[in-house]
């Protein structure tokens, strides 16, 4: 009895092993149906990778958008206060106050009498 003691022991896995040993064990001794079970798991645990890795490029995609956006949006404001600027200044320059002294650095005078027609005989 001693001999097949001493076989059922070392065909049998330590249960105490623990660490790296025990897990390497564990797969040394994992039957066919274990191994065929792992392998018909693994096109899921690839399928949640890949999702994994989509999930994580859609946000990186999402966050690059967002920054694009408010980067706009921060152009689109300035170019705003630029036009409001430029149409105000355009507004005062135009007045005919303003045009006059302009003009009148060119020598130029405003009329002090309404415009009239000059009529011609044919």
């Amino acid at each position: 009895m001693s001999e097949e003691q001493n076989i059922n022991e070392a065909a049998a896995p330590k249960a105490g092993k623990k660490g790296l040993g025990g897990l390497l064990g564990r797969f040394d001794s994992a039957s066919e149906s274990g191994l065929s079970k792992m392998l018909l798991n693994l096109p899921f645990v690839l399928f949640l990778v890949m999702l994994a890795v989509l999930h994580i490029a859609n946000n990186h995609a999402a966050e690059n958008y967002a920054r694009n956006i408010v980067s706009t949006e921060r152009e689109v404001k300035q170019l705003r206060w630029q036009y409001m600027t430029t149409t105000s200044g355009l507004m005062l320059k135009s007045k005919q106050s303003e045009v006059a002294k302009l003009v009148d650095a060119q020598g130029l005078k405003e009329l002090r009498i309404p415009p009239f027609k000059i009529e011609t005989e044919k």
